[in-house]
């Protein structure tokens, strides 16, 4: 780095207008880099989280909640794990619907427990996990400052399973 410095350097200690702009377009391109990291790195943690409850659902044919299993319930364990990664308990929206029947699968009987109130296999139902959780809006002042305010308010993730408890 001294090396390219001198060489950019003039003889009265000037810097030549190559090097400033060599200078300018790197730290741009950190800047923009660590701008599309701040915005995308929470969604994709949350895709990750869905990802997994929605494997739980598939299992057991929907999610437990806090009133079907009062200890370690599938929502519970998820927001517990929303809530370690920085999000608001309090803010996260988790709806799980079947088509083509429209039935509510959230807070179904535990899997090594008694009961049939559970999405089952043979009822070939298709089961939407959507989680909504706000956004960090303080993206939104640097995007502003490009002119851009096109920001995403709720992160929106949605994932597709069917049961596979008989």
């Amino acid at each position: 780095m001294t090396r390219f410095l001198k060489r950019k350097l003039g003889k009265k200690g000037f810097v030549s207008i190559e090097a400033i702009i060599a200078i300018s377009s790197a730290l741009m391109v950190i800047l923009v880099g660590i701008g599309f990291f701040t915005l995308m790195f929470p969604r994709i943690m949350l895709q990750q989280e869905t990802h997994q409850l929605a494997q739980k659902a598939k299992i057991q044919g929907g999610l437990t909640t806090p009133e079907t299993q009062p200890v370690d319930s599938d929502l519970s364990l998820f927001l517990d794990r929303l809530e370690d990664i920085g999000y608001e308990r309090d803010d996260v929206v988790v709806s799980v619907v079947t088509t083509p029947g429209n039935i509510d699968a959230l807070g179904v009987t535990p899997l090594h427990e008694e009961g049939s109130d559970y999405v089952s296999r043979d009822s070939e139902e298709i089961m939407h996990i959507r989680v909504e959780v706000p956004a960090n809006i303080s993206i939104n002042a640097p995007l502003s400052f490009f002119g851009s305010s096109k920001a995403e308010n709720t992160y929106r993730v949605m994932e597709t399973v069917m049961s596979e408890r008989w």
